[in-house]
């Protein structure tokens, strides 16, 4: 029998909800979650970050990289939107398991086909889970715990997104010097269809919760929109924002970083031949990945425990997450110019500390949303964010293209203040919000 989500926060806890499973917030259904973000994010982290790189070598322009990375925003924003349709229809069980089988559809034609024209194709495919399966996730932690409890287990799927990142980098990075680029990044692949595989076998024998909206009619997603309750909307503005600063530089953050790590290495060992250098640098960018997630990492207990402790205050939490949003790009222009490798390793402990307040993100975003209709809510709001954040990407290559990397990165910093300033002006200074009677929340 499922409870109804009110009913979880509202009952004394039982024998069961004491002890370290209740304190990690653990039972099967998000045991399940847990060992399918572990197992997916790893196909997925095995060989996304080598993407920018991959398409380089097969002679893809800049402009061409950064529309890779506002086509994955686009489909980022469609599959929120149809994940939390079809998870409210069809129940968040059947709908976490047609997501983790698309991208196997994705990860097969990469691997046929090896061309710049192929990414694109596989696209719709490959980048499906995170987002499509992101308001079914979001719902199943919001039916089977209490509220006190969600932060943490936000932070748990967290920490496994972050574990499963360290290990796939890792991984990725050796297959690359002992295969090379090309060949390194074909080897990543088809690991990733038996992980992504592993992980749909994993969810149907454990995962148990099969939830769907009370109210199932399909919202129009503008009406819904403007339903929210006005805190979130305040947060998705910022939202925006500080994701432009993501987004700008992320598909090509790595090429920028390359040639400070190539000039350092080639300056070390002259000797050295062109393929292997190429191989070290795709090395030393696997750990500058592995530093930013262990970062993350060590933050998500200490966080999560702090932002589920009753009456605890989420806000400032997410607004130290915004801040160092803004100063993940300034961070990498200006450390990796002064100290070389070691500023580029001190600034991607800054792109980690990025994370500090999302598991307290992601409980006001279940809490903030309509309780009759939690699924696509949510599904909404990360649309419409994605949605917002569509040109950001092809907007910082035609910076790069026109005016200079350092310029691009600067221009992220920039927008990522402008969000972090209007989180504290907007969303931070307003109002505390509390529960009303239709399980939604209003403030106070």
């Amino acid at each position: 029998m499922e409870e109804h989500p009110a009913s979880v926060g509202d009952r004394p806890p039982a024998p069961s909800e004491v002890g370290w499973r209740a304190w990690l917030a653990l039972n099967a259904s998000t045991g399940a979650l847990l060992a399918a973000i572990l197992l997916v994010g790893m196909g997925t982290e095995l060989w996304s970050p080598l993407m920018p790189e991959y398409l380089k070598d097969l002679e893809a322009p800049i402009l061409l990289i950064a529309l890779y990375g506002s086509a994955k925003d686009f489909l980022e924003g469609v599959n929120f939107y149809l994940g939390g349709i079809l998870a409210a229809r069809f129940n968040t069980r059947r709908a976490l398991l047609l997501f983790n089988a698309l991208p196997l559809i994705g990860l097969a034609l990469l691997l046929a086909w090896p061309s710049k024209y192929a990414v694109f194709v596989a696209l719709p495919f490959v980048g499906i889970w995170n987002s499509i399966a992101g308001p079914a996730t979001l719902r199943v932690v919001g039916d089977t715990l209490a509220e006190h409890r969600r932060p943490m287990a936000f932070s748990l799927q967290s920490i496994q997104k972050r574990v499963s990142s360290l290990l796939a980098y890792f991984a990725s990075a050796q297959l690359v010097l002992w295969l090379g680029e090309a060949a390194g990044v074909r080897a990543a692949l088809a690991v990733s269809i038996g992980l992504v595989t592993l992980s749909l076998l994993v969810q149907y024998h454990y995962m148990r919760t099969a939830a769907s909206d009370d109210v199932y009619t399909p919202r129009r997603p503008l009406a819904l929109l403007r339903q929210f309750d006005p805190n979130l909307r305040r947060l998705l503005v910022s939202d925006i924002c500080v994701r432009w600063c993501d987004a700008m530089p992320r598909e090509l953050l790595i090429l920028y970083c390359v040639p400070i790590l190539a000039t350092l290495l080639r300056g070390s060992a002259t000797q050295t031949p062109a393929d292997l250098t190429s191989a070290a640098v795709a090395f030393y960018v696997g750990v500058l990945l592995m530093v930013l997630n262990l970062t993350s990492l060590l933050l998500y207990l200490p966080v999560g425990h702090w932002a589920s402790r009753s009456g605890a205050a989420k806000k400032p939490l997410i607004g130290l997450t915004f801040v160092f949003f803004a100063l993940f790009p300034i961070a990498v222009v200006t450390l990796g110019d002064w100290a070389g490798t070691w500023g580029l390793l001190l600034a991607f402990v800054v792109g980690g500390l990025r994370e500090f307040g999302e598991p307290a993100r992601k409980a006001i975003i279940t809490e903030l949303v309509p309780a009759d209709c939690r699924t696509q809510a949510i599904g909404i709001y990360w649309a419409a964010r994605s949605a917002g954040i569509v040109p950001a990407s092809l907007a910082g290559g035609l910076i790069w293209y026109l005016a200079g990397p350092k310029q691009m990165l600067w221009c992220a910093g920039a927008v990522g203040v402008l969000g972090a300033v209007l989180f504290y002006l907007r969303f931070a200074g307003g109002r505390r919000p509390v529960a009303n009677t239709a399980g939604a929340l209003t403030e106070n």
